[in-house]
């Protein structure tokens, strides 16, 4: 890694010098230039990938008596995607801060008025260089380190089925849709690649210089950063599905307008909307392709879209330019009207209108609302509803259980409720309809073949009902105790049921149900998939009022949970309730183990476990304190041993000296 930074401190030095010392052939000079800079760039990437993960914190001793052991090296891998996706930006940002510095500075020294970019070159060099500098007092351990990763492993599309099985299909998901949302993102990806990759051409077609690139680049990259980081507040009654389609077509759209635009200022602002709606797909798609897989498989998926987006991306922007190039300078006059544009703006144009056929066709494949109008769902979503007041849960946890009939609610319910009472916690089990005295008299009526004729809005008031007085009753007092609750359907069934498979407004159900409740929300939703057809198969009583509808209906409500999920990926966890119902529990036991908080029992547990860890240690460390005063008593008495053994063959010898002395006297004196 220092020699990679090295040699980056060198090639950025001597970079802005080119121009001076090889002005006929600076050009391909500087290519080759950037070339190897991108070469020690990887060789450092590929070195700090094998180095990283020696660095990660251990775990202390004794929490995995209690709780699986966290992912570091999954958590090193979203810090360096997200360090990632923020160098861009803030390089821009500091890039034009540098060359506003440097023209300042060119008004006094000839050369930097020549030479606009060489300051930022010069304190590009001096990061690196301070990267020595830290990397040469880093200490790592020994040992070995994971192997690194190509960029592009996982550029296959992930098969479902056990490894070694010659029957495994292309995993498309849980409705088919993760080869085209991958393809979309991945498509996004590109647009915004190759908007930045004729971003100098542009704005030098402007009239603009190096600070109008960068804020150019910037507004792409920058607003791609905050669009991810906005996504979720962004129309969150609205289908993610359909919000996916809109934020594409709005970057194509945008893009369209950068390439139309003459004005700087406002080509800017045009770029900063491309980069947001960009993000905002960019987030919608990951969110989306998280809920098509299952959590187990989720890593395989992410690797496959990051793969595909790195093909896209350096595809478009080795493209984009050469595009640029190959259209050239094109200017029509017809009267007063003249229309002027370099290649640039025509690729920009050209990049903005493939998006458009993009967005449509992720609507038509994935939308999720189909009986719904695109401007009555976006009406009520952009409407809003009451504030999203989350009324606190007291001290226990709130666990809901959603899906449609015949998904296994109940069987995962008593499986989960002696799991966790087995944890030391005290757990209330419970349903909607039908949790009180009162709602048992309105779970009859609702689910009641003979209540066929009952209007949708009568259907919503009386779940309504039943939830109120459920809460006030059953779930809020076990709360408050610190209980666990778990509950067999919450509101996101009558959204789903009422809203998505009745056709009635998801924003005016979901209101009712928050005024009903007081806001409070579960903790976890766990959302159990199944297809409308698997579930039918698994009755086996006479259906009720709602299982006796039309499998349309049923698909409408499928749909309906899963733009709940997507919406708030971050409170649901989607199971495929089409497993072993002990795979389904062991999925939702894993993500309990991350978000349930200990009960006093485990706490005991892991205290007992830390202080047996500890005693452990240091009998360890007793023993082998004892250990090696044994081994420096015995070579003490073993040097005390040589010793003495050299102090009696000196004294031998010098007996024996002695002797042979008094030998050679006495024949002298014989004589």
């Amino acid at each position: 890694m220092m020699t990679a930074d090295g040699l980056r401190v060198a090639l950025l030095v001597v970079a802005p010098l080119w121009i001076d010392w090889t002005p006929g052939e600076a050009t391909a000079v500087l290519l080759v230039t950037v070339f190897v800079t991108g070469v020690a760039e990887r060789l450092w990437t590929i070195c700090r990938e094998s180095a990283a993960p020696a660095l990660l914190p251990s775990v202390p001793a004794g929490d995995a008596a209690v709780r699986p052991l966290p992912d570091n090296l999954d958590a090193l891998r979203r810090l360096s995607l997200r360090t990632g996706f923020v160098a861009l930006p803030l390089a821009a940002a500091a890039f034009a801060t540098i060359t506003l510095f440097s023209n300042l500075l060119g008004a006094v020294v000839t050369w930097f008025h020549l030479h606009q970019a060489a300051l930022g070159s010069y304190v590009a060099a001096g990061l690196f260089a301070a990267c020595v500098s830290i990397l040469y007092f880093v200490e790592l351990p020994g040992g070995r380190t994971p192997r690194v990763r190509s960029p592009l492993e996982g550029l296959r599309r992930p098969r479902s089925g056990a490894t070694g099985d010659k029957g495994r299909t292309a995993d498309k998901g849980r409705t088919g849709a993760v080869p085209l949302l991958v393809a979309a993102s991945a498509t996004v990806a590109a647009a915004i690649a190759a908007a930045v990759a004729v971003s100098l051409l542009h704005i030098d077609d402007l009239g603009g210089g190096p600070v109008g690139f960068a804020l150019l680049v910037l507004a792409l990259t920058g607003g791609t950063v905050l669009g991810i980081r906005s996504a979720p507040k962004v129309l969150p009654a609205l289908s993610r599905r359909r919000m996916l389609a809109l934020s594409i077509a709005l970057t194509g759209l945008a893009l369209l307008a950068v390439g139309l635009t003459p004005d700087p200022a406002t080509v800017l602002f045009l770029a900063l909307v491309a980069g947001t709606a960009a993000g905002i797909a960019a987030n919608t798609g990951h969110t989306l392709l998280d809920q098509e897989t299952e959590e187990s498989r989720r890593g395989r998926t992410t690797d496959h879209l990051h793969a595909v987006v790195r093909v896209f991306v350096a595809v478009a922007v080795v493209a984009a330019p050469l595009l640029a190039g190959a259209i050239g300078e094109h200017r029509l006059e017809s009267g007063s009207f003249v229309f002027a544009h370099g290649g640039a703006g025509f690729a920009l144009m050209l990049t903005g209108a493939l998006l458009l056929p993009v967005a449509a066709l992720v609507l038509i494949r994935t939308d999720d609302r189909s009986g719904v109008p695109l401007r009555r769902d976006l009406r009520d979503a952009l409407r809003g509803g009451d504030p999203d007041r989350r009324a606190p849960a007291g001290n226990g946890f709130f666990i809901a259980l959603e899906g449609g009939d015949g998904a296994g609610k109940s069987t995962q319910v008593e499986a989960l409720a002696d799991w966790i009472r087995a944890k030391g916690h005290e757990v209330v089990v419970t349903r909607e309809p039908g949790a009180t005295a009162i709602g048992k008299r309105l779970r009859s009526i609702l689910l009641d073949v003979s209540s066929s004729g009952i209007s949708p809005r009568s259907e919503a008031l009386l779940y309504a009902a039943d939830r109120a007085e459920h809460v006030d009753s059953v779930v809020r007092p076990a709360l408050e105790r610190g209980a666990v609750v778990i509950s067999d359907r919450y509101i996101d069934s009558s959204v789903a049921y009422q809203g998505a498979g009745r056709d009635l407004s998801p924003t005016e159900i979901a209101r009712i149900s928050r005024w009903a409740t007081d806001g409070l929300v579960p903790h976890l939703t766990v959302l159990l998939d199944v297809s409308p057809e698997t579930a039918r198969e698994r009755f086996t009583e006479a259906p009720d009022r709602l299982e006796s509808e039309p499998p349309e209906f049923h698909q409408r409500v499928r749909s309906g949970f899963l733009a709940l999920a997507a919406a708030d990926p971050a409170r649901y966890l989607v199971v495929d309730a089409g497993q072993e119902p002990e795979a389904v529990t062991t999925a939702v036991r894993h993500r309990l183990d991350q978000v349930l908080p200990l009960s006093e029992a485990e706490i005991r547990a892991r205290e007992e476990a830390r202080r047996a860890a500890e005693e452990e240690a240091r009998r360890r460390a007793e023993e082998e304190a004892a250990r090696k005063a044994e081994e420096e008593r015995l070579e003490r008495e073993r040097q005390e041993q040589l010793a003495r053994l050299r102090a009696e063959e000196e004294e031998r010898k010098r007996r024996e000296a002695e002797e042979a002395r008094v030998a050679e006297a006495r024949p002298t004196a014989s004589s």
